[in-house]
């Protein structure tokens, strides 16, 4: 088994890793506590120069990322002050038309079957952990083309057979779903209903992601996720000075 890095080193290598999955022309909304999806955004815009339209929780279209400075929270107003201000009732519109390629989310829980959990841990009637809720997620992630699901631990209880408490699913759609891990990626095969490991980060073995994931998946190929460059470690520290990216870490 590899030693993971320091969390720094992994928040990093995994926002690059989302930033690849980001398409040329692709529209992407990001949510609350998403330090790490908009700092994928920024890679993906200001590095790699992909044409990408943000749609934000602060109701920030399109903000100028290069004159960023995350603040606590993604959902700040203070991300607006350098773009147009899109109220989210009209991006839930853009998604109900099938014209949203990307959501990113953040679920607790997540299963063979693509559910999510952001509501309880234990019982509804009896939790031992009451959780945010899921907003406009079950709304959402049926319909937008791709899901990108992101957790900064990949445990058996984050990655589970079957979630404590559906909070939203894409079981029933057609969309792309992927996961993506402090260990790997996972992408779900609808042909097969099965989540299929796409590649794994450099400090994980093969028996470390199966060990740590509480569902079944099937393996083609030992892929390997590449390293930040030093141009994109400079716009992560830039945009990110305080480091809040590494309390999803932590």
């Amino acid at each position: 088994m590899g030693t993971q890095p320091e969390p720094k080193e992994v928040a990093d290598h995994l926002i690059v890793t989302i930033a690849d999955h980001i398409g040329d022309g692709h529209k992407v909304i990001t949510g609350l506590n998403s330090h790490v999806p908009l700092l994928a955004v920024a890679v993906a815009k200001i590095i790699q120069g992909k044409r990408v339209s943000l749609y934000t929780v602060a109701e920030a279209f399109d903000p100028d990322l290069e004159s960023v400075k995350l603040k606590p929270s993604t959902g700040d107003a203070a991300l607006a002050e350098n773009a147009t201000v899109l109220p989210m009732i009209e991006a839930f519109d853009l998604v109900q038309k099938g014209e949203i390629d990307v959501m990113f989310l953040g679920p607790v829980q997540i299963d063979e079957e693509t559910n999510i959990n952001l509501s309880v841990i234990g019982s509804y009637q009896r939790p031992k952990v009451r959780l945010p809720g899921g907003a406009a997620s079950a709304f959402i992630v049926p319909l937008v083309k791709r899901v990108y699901f992101w957790r900064t631990k990949h445990t058996p209880r984050d990655l589970v057979k079957r979630v404590d408490f559906v909070t939203a699913t894409a079981r029933l759609s057609r969309n792309e779903v992927y996961l993506f891990t402090n260990l790997c990626v996972f992408n779900y095969d609808r042909g097969t209903a099965k989540w299929v490991l796409k590649s794994r980060h450099p400090w994980a073995d093969p028996d470390q992601i199966r060990t740590n994931t509480g569902f079944e998946y099937v393996t083609q190929d030992d892929r390997v996720t590449r390293s930040p460059n030093q141009e994109e470690r400079e716009l992560i520290r830039a945009l990110d000075p305080n480091d809040l990216r590494l309390r999803a870490f932590m």
